[in-house]
């Protein structure tokens, strides 16, 4: 289903490329999830912190900036994510490379919706907690670049939707997250406003956050470039016409205790 050399150049590209809007993100979201998790009144020197699948240092770089000193272990797909932390492993997301119950927390980014055996992945990170560890991940909504997605789904009118990633319903990543043993798990969205002055500024987004298509089945659509042209040309008309400017980027905060 999903093609794991893209997975991996996803991520790549993603480390290598400084795109503002991508790293301004990236901070938000960790800002966001610290607030979620970490009580201002407790000590967590000498906790055990992993990020699975990073792809860049933001959220490490929050964590220690809240003078939050602890042991922060990273996993990464490819030994070309250089993230900068001797605690750094290469590995697959279905893969443990750690020992069992050593972490406090267990944080992923944007990382586990590309795994093709998520309950796999949340039993794996189940078993790595610790007794009242926390699992925090973010994964992309369902309303996700709604807008762009419609309008392009109704331009090129694809007999089978091979364009977009697919995505998870809250329910279903509730209830994997719950069956793999964690307790009090919470499923929050978070919308943001993403407005754009032309299409560029999405298809860039989706590239550098890392999340560009990865179905094995994609190349099974493949658009002409005069096509393409015209489907710019007509979205760059709707643009100036005051329409499709604010489009729709929303994710989910999954937070489970073991």
């Amino acid at each position: 289903m999903f093609d794991k050399k893209k997975i991996r150049l996803n991520h790549i590209k993603s480390f290598n490329k400084n795109y503002k809007r991508v790293i301004d993100f990236f901070e938000t979201i960790s800002e966001i999830l610290i607030e979620k998790v970490f009580d201002d009144n407790q000590d967590y020197r000498n906790k055990n912190i992993l990020e699975i699948a990073s792809r860049n240092d933001i959220l490490r770089d929050k964590i220690y900036c809240k003078c939050l000193q602890s042991n922060y272990f990273q996993t990464c797909l490819s030994e070309r994510i250089l993230v900068k932390n001797n605690k750094r492993v290469v590995s697959n997301l279905n893969d443990i490379v750690f020992k069992k119950e050593f972490f406090d927390f267990c944080f992923s980014l944007l990382s586990l919706n590309s795994s093709d055996s998520i309950p796999l992945v949340f039993k794996n990170i189940y078993a790595m907690l610790k007794s009242n560890g926390v699992f925090v991940s973010i994964f992309p909504a369902d309303e996700c670049f709604k807008e762009f997605k419609s309008y392009f789904i109704e331009f090129f009118k694809p007999e089978q939707n091979y364009n977009f990633n697919p995505l998870f319903d809250m329910q279903t990543l509730g209830n994997l997250c719950s069956a793999a043993g964690f307790k009090n798990v919470i499923v929050d969205k978070e919308i943001f406003k993403f407005n754009i002055k032309k299409p560029e500024e999405i298809w860039n987004f989706i590239r550098y956050v890392g999340e560009s298509n990865y179905l094995l089945k994609r190349k099974n659509f493949i658009i002409k470039k005069s096509l393409f042209k015209k489907f710019s040309n007509a979205y760059n008309k709707e643009l100036k016409e005051g329409n499709l400017k604010k489009n729709t980027l929303s994710i989910y905060y999954l937070i489970g205790k073991k």
